[in-house]
């Protein structure tokens, strides 16, 4: 087998091999190979001398252990298990055990994880708006606008970009909905939707059950869809009428959302570039209201701060 067919095989089924192969190996080999089973996090992340030191073997023994399942060399047989840690529907428990197994290898490799972090933000704007483009977000766009009602869903970790979006157009729309479910009032709200009106999902892999279906139930009753989601197999991608893909890898516990944001940024700005009058009427009485209820802070300047003249000051 080359290296490139080697690579090619997942995490599971290397877990497969050695279990079907773990009789036959010898006793530093399967020292070696129960530790890999049990740490597939540490694997992912830890050098191998690393695991080797920990698994109470010789580097050389890891090395043979990945030559025995015919990887080139240790990167190759490494990498299915990076890429378990990386995938979308990965446990919980185990991106916490990978954070945690980085947290105790010491400050280096914190802060290499705050740099990959960093990089992995980076690519994934990067590979997001390459991928959704100008056109589709003009076509998402217009979808809203031409909309009589927007009903807009993000649950769980996703309702952070829904409440931006609502938050955003409801300063100059007034046609916007958010279901977000306080109350168990989850489904009231698409009381009346149909073929005039849109909905905008949010949601990446493991997808929220309730999410899809007032997605698919919208699409029954013939509201146009839009979905920020993360694949064009996502339940909520494969029934829109527009389907905004952003990447979303990431290192930590969850999904990026930090691309999901800011495509829900660019959409509200489309919106609002082709509000027109209207747009900037209700921004400006938007405005107005903040300030007549003195929404955000402002200090006030020592001289304005006494309320009249003092005892014995004339007014």
């Amino acid at each position: 087998m080359d290296g490139s067919g080697a690579t090619a095989r997942d995490h599971a089924e290397i877990n497969r091999q050695l279990e079907a192969m773990f009789a036959l190996l010898s006793p530093q080999l399967k020292r070696a190979a129960r530790y890999v089973l049990d740490r597939p996090e540490e694997v992912a992340l830890r050098s191998m001398r690393q695991l080797a030191g920990d698994a109470g073997v010789t580097p050389a023994t890891m090395l043979r252990l990945a030559q025995a399942l015919e990887f080139p060399g240790f990167d190759a047989f490494r990498e299915p298990f990076r890429e378990h840690v990386r995938r979308p529907g990965q446990d919980y428990a185990d991106r916490v055990r990978a954070l945690q197994a980085r947290a105790g290898e010491g400050q280096d490799h914190e802060a290499t994880l705050v740099a990959e972090l960093a990089a992995a933000e980076q690519d994934n704007l990067r590979r997001s708006f390459e991928t959704v483009g100008y056109e589709g977000l003009a076509a998402a766009a217009g979808i809203l606008a031409e909309a009589r009602r927007v009903y807009v869903v993000g649950l769980r970790s996703c309702y952070a970009v829904a409440f931006y979006i609502h938050y955003a157009c409801g300063l100059f729309r007034n046609n916007v909905a958010l279901l977000d479910g306080r109350g168990g009032t989850l489904t009231d709200g698409l009381r009346g939707i149909g073929s005039e009106d849109a909905m905008l999902s949010v949601g990446f892999a493991p997808y929220t059950r309730d999410t899809v279906e007032l997605a698919r139930y919208a699409g029954r009753r013939g509201a146009r869809l839009i979905a920020i989601t993360d694949s064009t197999v996502s339940p909520l991608a494969s029934h829109a009428d527009s389907a905004l893909i952003v990447a979303n890898d990431s290192p930590a516990l969850f999904r990026s959302l930090v691309s999901a944001m800011a495509v829900a940024q660019a959409l509200v700005a489309l919106l609002m570039s082709h509000g027109g009058e209207d747009a900037l009427a209700a921004v400006g009485e938007s405005e107005t209201l903040l300030h007549d209820f003195r929404a955000y802070w402002e200090e006030t300047p020592p001289w304005t701060a006494r309320q009249g003249p003092g005892r014995g000051e004339k007014a």
